[in-house]
């Protein structure tokens, strides 16, 4: 049996009972319960409170809602005596002899004769620009000190403002018949009493001729409105639509020495008493759900509502959504728009809850503040109780946890504590026996660990000795690393040739001095950084594209590149690109070395100049030689020969496309012996004839050069017709006749594309084509005269469209050339061209024109596919 290593212990190895597992176990089970305890009564508290803010909430909803359907009737019965007004007074304002009778109805109708009116005056308020209305005198009537309705005419004098310009009048344009607009609260300039107004427009025939008025004191409303809140445990404070106070509790009236009847803004409550502040906030939320409403579903344009110039002004919009959403009955109930909390609220003493109601069609906002104290009494009761009964339960799960943890736990692990601290290996191989739980486990696997130490030991060694080893071929590979950065230090700092490397997104990622010299900046302003970066005003498209064929091709390239100095200017230079690889052959950049050619370039300048003195030389004694009159006549007959050999080509040309390949072949030699003579001719005229002679015949001579390939045979039968190449030598052939009518030719074209067919075929083609777009298709005084032409492919095909921008055609024009296809004539030469592509090249033609506009000509050839 393997004993245990003799240890010594020195000092005293007794520990206090504070330091055992188990009052470890019970610190540790007062925390969690702790915890525990504290989380779940803050968390009832919490749950308790949300539920009752909501029932508060929910109560200061249907409060609200009940303050504001009593509203609703009172401003209803208001409403109705206008509308009633506006009635009456459409009839009468048509009939001058009734006026009288109508100052009778109208103060029967305002005089309720109830105890509680509210009603401070009220009129007929004519449009005084409506030509069709008798009489533009309004007819007012007011209550005095003693409730006495008195009819004033002080609006009719140019003392008073004119009443057609007042916020209540204006809006009543857009209303339609039998809806109220609601005024903001006012001071009347004639009585001085603070009122608000209820305006009904008066039409009559559809047109508005002016409107009548029910004016409801603001004493009233804020006696009103204390009626309403008797029963309610907090106070109302009622606001017109721009925040002006309508009602405010005593308390505050008497705490602030104000009145509703003063006609203050909110923000006088706000400046007095910081804590209602908070109202802000509400009240812009209202006004936004006013504005957004309006946004949505507008009634009246832009142009109507510039009618109005206190809407035009109104610098929020507020105003004109007023306008906007009043005759569509919106909000159709009261509405809460908003609640908050007021932290100690000066005339409750504690903290409150107020919420915000949008009322109909008045817009007044209503704010109902209640306090929060019983609130939180009964969460805090609530809380209490629940705690009180977790900590007996939480004492009572301690105490026993504390006796099942002492049995299962503490008491064998003292008990292998002291085993391991006598040293008595018999023993733990005692306890592994016996035990057949994780203790028992955990003595066995201390004897295997000391079986295990031995062999660690064996193996530290080992590995110390590798690591040995390997730090030795570390320090050989960092020597090595050392060298080759110097030998690359040195290639960076002393290199004359330029090298660089970029990443895949053409940043620089290393650069030599000599690069960084040539462009004029710091290592630090090129590493990271790419061309198009560092010099944004120029392009480098050679460079773009060799780094793209490197990174295609995987291979290194070779070419000639300019590079842009600091001094100015572009210096050439031979460079030579590589790509960059990492360990497992992936391309992670591109390397580039160049070398300056600018010597070589100055000695080709200098050796380009000797050559131009040599030519000057060479042409002054060209200019020495005289012209004789027997070499000019020889020039005459030579050109009129040449002339007529060429118009007889000209003809043979348009007979080609009816002949088989005898004709192909005999037209052929004639051109190239008409070719050799002009070649002759040329030769002759550089020594004898006329400066003017010269390029002419020398002219002429390219033209039938470029003409051969067009019309050689063995040629055709030898390789495929290369749609771009014949394109070139047909155009240069006709260049003489393009440049005399003054046409401009572009061609798009495509070096891959081989098109069926022969080139003397495609000749007798687009020769007649051209020449006649080029001699028909444009007007006489048309100077920029263009024919664009266009080669693709297209599923198999070879797509020519030849596009002019001359005289058009009409939709007739084209249809008649189309008949002339469908019945295979071949009189024209579009007939004709249709007719030969059809049977001779199996190919197809198709036109679109328009009036002044040119046309577009598409043919479609069989392609052939390159080997």
């Amino acid at each position: 049996m393997t004993q245990l290593p003799t240890f010594k212990f020195s000092g005293n190895t007794r520990h206090l009972w504070r330091n055992s597992l188990s009052a470890k176990f019970v610190w540790v089970q007062l925390f969690i319960a702790f915890i525990i305890i504290a989380s779940t009564i803050g968390v009832f508290w919490l749950i308790q409170r949300d539920q009752l803010l909501q029932q508060q909430q929910e109560l200061n909803r249907t409060y609200g809602q009940v303050v504001i359907s009593r509203l609703q009737e009172i401003s209803g019965i208001y409403e109705a005596i206008a509308v009633s007004m506006a009635g009456v007074a459409g009839q009468y304002l048509q009939q001058p002899q009734q006026l009288q009778e109508l100052q009778k109805v109208i103060p029967a109708l305002l005089d309720r004769k109830h105890p509680n009116d509210l009603l401070a005056g009220g009129g007929i308020w004519p449009e005084p620009r409506d030509e069709n209305t008798l009489s533009s005198k309004s007819l007012f009537w007011f209550r005095d000190t003693n409730n006495t309705l008195i009819q004033t005419t002080d609006y009719n004098r140019n003392a008073v403002t004119p009443y057609h310009n007042e916020e209540w009048y204006r809006p009543t344009h857009l209303y339609p018949a039998n809806v109220a607009f609601w005024s903001p609260a006012y001071r009347d300039p004639v009585t001085g009493t603070a009122m608000v107004t209820a305006s009904v427009p008066i039409r009559a025939d559809h047109r508005f001729i002016g409107a009548a008025t029910i004016d409801i004191s603001l004493a009233g409303i804020n006696e009103l409105f204390h009626g309403l809140s008797r029963d309610l445990s907090g106070y109302i404070i009622a606001l017109d639509y721009r925040n002006q106070l309508l009602s405010l509790p005593q308390g505050l009236q008497q705490h602030l020495q104000i009145t509703p009847s003063q006609v203050n803004d909110i923000q006088i409550l706000s400046a007095k008493i910081p804590a209602f502040s908070v109202f802000k906030s509400a009240l812009q939320t209202a006004d936004d759900a006013i504005i957004v409403q309006a946004q949505k579903h507008p009634l009246f344009t832009e142009q109507q509502l510039r009618k109005l110039p206190s809407l035009i002004n109104d610098p929020n919009k507020l105003m004109q959504a007023i306008v906007q959403n009043g005759p569509q009955h919106w909000p159709k109930a009261a509405e809460l728009v908003d609640l908050v909390e007021i932290q100690h609220d000066p005339l409750l003493g504690e903290d409150a809850l107020v919420s915000v109601f949008l009322m109909p069609d008045t817009f007044w906002k209503i704010l109902v503040v209640t306090p929060l104290s019983q609130l939180h009494h009964n969460a805090y009761l609530l809380a209490g109780k629940v705690g009180l009964f977790l900590v007996i339960i939480q004492l009572l799960a301690m105490l026993l946890l504390s006796l099942i943890q002492k049995r299962i736990f503490i008491a064998p692990i003292t008990k292998m504590a002291s085993t391991l601290k006598m040293q008595n290996l018999a023993e733990l191989e005692l306890l592994q026996n016996t035990r057949h739980d994780e203790f028992g486990e955990l003595a066995g696997s201390f004897l295997e660990r000391v079986r295990q130490l031995e062999t660690e030991m064996s193996g530290l060694y080992a590995e110390n000795l590798a690591l040995e080893q390997q730090l030795q071929v570390q320090e050989s590979a960092q020597i090595k690393l050392l060298n080759l950065t110097e030998q690359l230090g040195a290639l960076q700092k002393f290199s004359q040739h330029i090298i660089h490397m970029k990443d895949l997104n053409g940043g620089y990622i290393w650069v030599n001095d000599k690069y960084c010299e040539l462009l004029g900046r710091e290592r630090e302003q090129l590493l990271g950084h790419t061309d198009q970066q560092i010099f944004p005003a120029l392009e480098f498209p050679l460079t773009v594209q060799h780094e793209q064929r490197v990174l295609q091709s995987r291979a290194p390239f070779s070419a000639e590149e300019p590079l842009h100095i600091h001094h100015g200017g572009n210096r050439p230079f031979f460079v030579t690109r590589f790509p960059l690889k990492n360990e497992l052959g992936e391309i992670n950049g591109i390397g580039a070395i160049g070398f300056d050619l600018s010597g070589v370039k100055r000695s080709e300048v200098q050796l380009q100049g000797e050559i131009d003195k040599l030519q000057q030389q060479l042409d002054a004694l060209l200019q020495q030689i005289q012209q004789q009159k027997m070499q000019q006549r020889y020039f005459a007959k030579e050109k009129q020969l040449a002339n007529q050999q060429e118009h007889q080509l000209q003809q043979e040309i348009e007979r080609l496309h009816h002949l088989e390949q005898p004709l192909p072949r005999l037209l052929t030699l004639l051109i190239s012996t008409l070719s050799k003579r002009l070649d002759q001719l040329s030769a002759a005229l550089y020594h004898h004839a006329s400066d003017e002679a010269i390029p002419l015949a020398l002219q002429q001579a390219e033209a039938l050069r470029h003409l051969l390939p067009l019309v050689n045979y063995q040629r055709n039968e030898i390789q495929s017709l290369a749609i771009a190449e014949f394109f070139d030598d047909l155009l240069i052939f006709m260049a003489p006749e393009l440049a005399t009518v003054e046409v401009l030719i572009e061609v798009d074209k495509d070096l891959r594309l081989l098109a069926a067919g022969k080139s003397w075929q495609h000749l007798i083609v687009f020769y007649r084509l051209i020449s006649n777009i080029a001699n028909d298709a444009f007007p006489t005084s048309q100077h920029d005269k263009q024919l664009r032409i266009a080669l693709t492919e297209n599923n198999g095909h070879v797509l020519i469209r030849l596009t002019d921008n001359g005289n058009g055609m009409t939709q007739s024009q084209v249809a008649a050339i189309q008949q002339q296809w469908q019945q295979h004539s071949t009189n024209g030469t579009l007939a004709t061209v249709y007719h030969y592509l059809n049977t001779q090249l199996n190919g197809a033609l198709s036109l679109a024109c328009a009036p002044t506009k040119g046309c577009c000509i598409t043919i479609q050839l069989p392609a052939i596919q390159p080997e």
